[in-house]
């Protein structure tokens, strides 16, 4: 059996997946995936009817992956346990990280395509309430917990996204005053 034949759709995804977070959306080329997979582009198509099919694959694994929602419940404990763990979660000491790529990417591309734009907005929304959940599982009130909601996911985003080489240490600094601001009655 050829290489051509053992590779699985996923393995195509995941090509994608890993060029979209390297590169961004215009670099998700059926001939630029094969190079990399070291195939030909004939193995594309016995997957894909074309490549805006595996476009529509990779958004769809990067909604139905939230690593770190999924990590922060099965570790469980009340929702002020489950929220410091959302928190501790994020990468503090790595300015530039894959998930933070693969963010970006994907934001980047739902300035130009509906449907990441749509799929965007459903995840935008889908992690809000998530960490809104958990702000209501500790007593505040809905409008009060969707804002401690928006502020902890801004603050997830912006780790994600600030350049932050010439600022050594400005987010474990700021790590326990966030944890107060969002927690305090």
């Amino acid at each position: 059996m050829n290489k051509t034949n053992k590779l699985s759709q996923q393995d195509w995804i995941k090509a994608a997946f890993d060029t979209l977070s390297e590169s961004g959306v215009t670099a998700v080329r059926v001939e630029t995936l094969a190079k990399r997979l070291g195939v030909t582009k004939g193995s594309f198509y016995w997957h894909f009817k074309s490549r805006q099919a595996l476009l529509d694959e990779v958004l769809e694994k990067w909604r139905s992956e939230q690593r770190v929602m999924n990590r922060v419940d099965v570790i469980g404990g009340s929702a002020r346990e489950k929220l410091i763990n959302l928190l501790e979660s994020v990468p503090r000491t790595t300015p530039r990280n894959s998930s933070g790529a693969t963010e970006l990417a994907v934001r980047s591309w739902a300035r130009n395509d509906e449907l990441a734009a749509a799929t965007l907005a459903t995840v935008d929304k889908q992690r809000i309430d998530w960490v809104k959940s958990y702000f209501m599982d500790m007593g505040y009130e809905e409008q009060v917990a969707e804002s401690r909601a928006f502020l902890t996911y801004g603050y997830i985003m912006v780790q994600g996204i600030f350049s932050i080489e010439n600022m050594p240490g400005i987010l474990e600094r700021i790590h326990d005053d966030v944890l107060e601001l969002l927690f305090s009655k």
